[in-house]
This record gives structure tokens, sequence and C-alpha cells, in this order.
């Protein structure tokens, strides 16, 4: 138990210490992606006699792409969830289900009659999974159909096949069922939609007939977003032809919980340390929504185990100085950083409120300087299970200054 809390802590741990390497969504990428799940929304019922909605996702678009290249070089996906559940059982039907549901088999049995989830993801490719008794059907509009006692899976679009089905035990087997990617149209364009059903075959077959398919099909070879226009006049740079000498810099101190105006000055690293411009739009001169991370990190020594800091800053804005805001849940702002760290770190802090001045930002081969100022959110020893002494620590603040070394832009 306390070998797998250590894993779960430590992956908040690296969840909470790093930096975001996405981008900020597009207005447009925020509108298709809203329109697209609100559509799969209205083909579903809402309004069945004998079945309520448990729970749905939200149709809010998305705001922020955690891969940076999605929905420019590689496939715009959208994802819509909606369980229900039966109500107004009569108690005939609830003494039926009370002997059922005397083991596994009959549990599942009657989840299946009254529980049904889907799940629609949009321009999915490939996916592989464990199943039992599936069979293949015909069900229109769906290029391939397989059905089983507690669960359905439908696809449709161009080239689906069932790629791989091996026996596993007793009636299980592992499926690969995948198609090809046009790479000729769009990545923002739709080309395949696939639903994942959990229920009996005939609560499956039940909400099929209650949903539009057709208007889920009609999203197939969709594609409204248009070519995103610049809004900011391009600047073109120049790197400097030969790169400006100097140590890259940070020093920081802490005041406050169980800190007294303690001051750590990072050791430089040539490797480890560094800014650039992060972009990752399809069109390198649209940058609206590119922003600039600045990575600073002592280098690990794995002989002697010596411990080592790091500093983490996504900054929302690029090619200029100037100050901006990091506050707790900030998408397009992050202020992330570690003391005593090996093996997980002694101390992790973000930011709660504070701000942070950009006073230099060279192009490629100089440098990127700056200081920060206000209040961080600590946490001790948050890779280590509840039982050890982790607990988050009174906020502390910090002041600091960084210098850099700017290197290539990322795309």
């Amino acid at each position: 138990m306390k070998t797998i809390l250590s894993i779960i802590f430590f992956i908040v741990f690296l969840n909470k210490t790093s930096a975001q390497e996405g981008r900020p969504a597009l207005v447009s990428e925020t509108n298709e992606d809203e329109r697209v799940k609100n559509i799969i929304k209205k083909a579903f019922p809402h309004d069945l006699e004998n079945w309520e909605i448990e729970d749905e996702l939200k149709t809010d678009g998305i705001t922020w792409f955690h891969n940076g290249g999605e929905a420019a070089n590689s496939p715009f996906t959208h994802q819509f969830k909606i369980n229900y559940k039966r109500k107004n059982v009569s108690e005939q039907e609830r003494e039926k289900w009370k002997k059922v549901a005397v083991d596994i088999l009959g549990i599942q049995k009657m989840m299946a009659e009254t529980e049904c989830e889907i799940v629609v993801t949009v321009n999915s490719f490939f996916t592989e999974f464990e199943a039992e008794n599936l069979q293949i059907k015909v069900v229109s509009p769906f290029n391939i159909s397989l059905v089983g006692p507690f669960e359905a899976k439908y696809f449709m679009g161009n080239g689906w096949k069932i790629s791989k089905h091996e026996s596993l035990e007793e009636n299980r087997r592992n499926y690969v069922v995948e198609t090809s990617i046009n790479k000729g149209v769009p990545m923002t364009q739709i080309q395949t939609i696939h639903l994942d059903c959990t229920g009996s075959p005939s609560v499956v077959d039940y909400f099929l007939k209650n949903t539009d398919l057709k208007a889920i099909q009609a999203l197939v070879g969709q594609n409204k977003i248009t070519q995103p226009t610049n809004n900011q006049s391009i600047i073109k740079e120049k790197p400097l032809a030969k790169p400006l000498e100097g140590n890259n810099e940070i020093e920081f101190t802490l005041n406050g919980g169980d800190f007294n105006n303690r001051t750590f000055k990072l050791k430089h690293s040539k490797d480890g340390e560094f800014g650039y411009l992060l972009n990752n739009h399809p069109n390198p001169a649209i940058t609206d929504n590119a922003m600039t991370r600045i990575l600073i990190q002592e280098d690990d020594d794995f002989t002697t185990k010596n411990k080592t800091g790091f500093l983490d800053i996504t900054i929302p804005f690029i090619r200029k100085t100037g100050e901006f805001e990091v506050f707790q849940g900030a998408e397009k702002t992050s202020f992330t950083g570690g003391i005593n760290c090996w093996d997980g770190c002694e101390y992790s802090f973000d930011a709660n409120e504070m701000k942070v001045n950009v006073s230099r930002y060279d192009v490629v081969g100089g440098f990127i300087e700056g200081t920060f100022e206000g209040e961080v959110t600590v946490g001790y020893k948050i890779n280590l299970p509840l039982d050890n002494e982790q607990k988050k620590r009174p906020n502390a603040q910090i002041k600091g200054r960084f210098k850099v070394h700017r290197k290539e832009d990322r795309y």
C-alpha cells in the first residue's frame, strides 16, 4: 500500500512541478470544439420516460492544448460522454434484480440493464481493448459494429478494420481496431467518429434508436476552422552570429512558514537552463498565442546524489519585456520550483499570487532576464505517502531574479 501511495504522490509531484508544454487554443479552435460537442449532445435523447441523465460532459470549447501539436500537426480530437440511469423502477423489477444480483455476474447483468454510458470520440484512429463475446453486426450508419452482452463499440468513417483479435482466456479476446489518417486534408477536419457504449444489447439499441445518428454522421468531413489571421505585427528575428558569453543565474529568497529569509542560489548548468519561445501553431508566423518558457535546473549527480533545485516559469508573451501576474490555477502562466530534490523534492512550491517582471528579452543567442516577487504555496516531501511527513506547509513569500540564455525557438 505504501508503495502505491508513493507512486501516486510522485505522479502528483510531477504534474505539480512541470510547466505545461502546450499552448492556448485559438478562438477558432475553441469555437469548433464547442460546436462539435454541442451537435453530439443535442443528438442524444434528454427526455426519456424511464431513464434519467446521471451525468454528461460540459460542452465548453477547449481552452488549452496540453499536446502542443494538437489541431496543428496531429488530428484535432473532440470527446463527449453521457451517462443514463433507470428511473421509475417498479417493486417487481426491484425484486427481480435482488434475486439476480447475488454474484459478480448477476451484478454485471443488473447494471447492464439499468445503466448506460456512451463515450463519443471524434478523430480517433486506433483503439485496443479486451472484451467478452463481441459479435460483428450490421448497424446503420456505422462501418463497423461490435456488440457484446455488456458493451458495444461502433465506428464511423472510411477504412476502419479489425486488425487483431487474439484469444486470451475463456471468452475474452484482445482487439485492435484501426484506420489510417488522411494527411492530405487539414488535421482540423473530422475524419472518424467512434462510440464506446456500456449496457446490454437491448439497452444500447434503445438509446441508439432514440439518438439522431444522422446528425452525428453528418460531422464526418466537416472542418469549420478557417485559416486564422495574425492580430499583431510579425517580428522577424535574426539570431546572434555568436552567442553571448556568461553563465545562467538564478537566486531567490523564501520567507515564512519553514523559511526565515533563506536564500537559494542554484548552481550553473549548461544543459539544464534555458529560455525558449514556444509556439506550436501550424503557421510559425502566427504568434498570437505563443509563449516563453524559462527552465532552470541544477545538474543531478547520480554518483553522490547531491540535492538539487529547479525553477520553471511560463510567460504568456514573447519577444518583449514587461510585467505579468501568476496566480493559482492560471492556464497561460505558471511558476513552480523545488528545493533539495533527489527522488522527489524536500520542498516544492508554485505560485499563489505573484508578479514576474521581464526586463530583458534578447534574440536567440542572447539572454532572457527578469525578477519575481509574491506568495507561493509550499509542499513538503509531497512524493512521500501520507503516513510519512507529507504535509502542506504555510505559504511563503518569495523574491528573486533569473538570467538564462535564449535558445532556439520551438514550433
